[in-house]
């Protein structure tokens, strides 16, 4: 089952490693995400990053879609992270997902960029694909920490 799905340009990191995963439980990591997947060593790198014991795989986001639709994949508890919006958006029509968290993400290519909230700049594209996505999961929000409080995406899209 997946836990959460999380937007974060930066895949695994320190507050991945050491706050998200013990606040959520998992026992896997999963990153969706071509380009990361395509790069051995960002690659070796997020592998690196990641909290002891976890099981993780960094896979392109269709053959994530592919791992996850197995019914086997409801026996883990999964944290889902992925590093575009658009894959987020393409993630949550193709699988079972309650729970989409909208962490530090930034168009770096945006000429103006829309301010979501703190840690998230987005481009036109990105914005309106994070329009989509509250509407498509209730329970979407952003949290850049467990112990801070959950800023409705919804809102902060109006």
């Amino acid at each position: 089952m997946i836990v959460q799905l999380r937007i974060d340009e930066r895949l695994i990191h320190g507050q991945v490693a050491a706050v998200w995963s013990k606040a959520l439980d998992n026992d896997t990591i999963v990153c969706a995400s071509d380009e990361a997947s395509a790069n051995q060593l960002k690659k070796r790198l997020l592998l690196m990053a990641a909290p002891p014991g976890k099981k993780v795989r960094i896979s392109p986001v269709d053959e994530v879609i592919r791992l996850l639709s197995d019914p086997r994949a409801e026996r883990m508890k999964i944290f889902l992270i992925t590093d575009t919006i658009v894959d987020a958006v393409k993630l949550v029509k193709a699988l079972k997902i309650t729970e989409v968290n909208l962490g530090n993400y930034h168009d770096r290519d945006a000429e103006n960029p829309i301010s979501v909230c703190e840690g998230c700049a987005v481009n036109q594209e990105s914005y309106a694909a994070l329009k989509e996505l509250s509407s498509l999961v209730d329970n979407s929000f952003s949290q850049l920490l467990p112990t801070v409080e959950k800023k409705e995406l919804k809102k902060l899209l109006q």
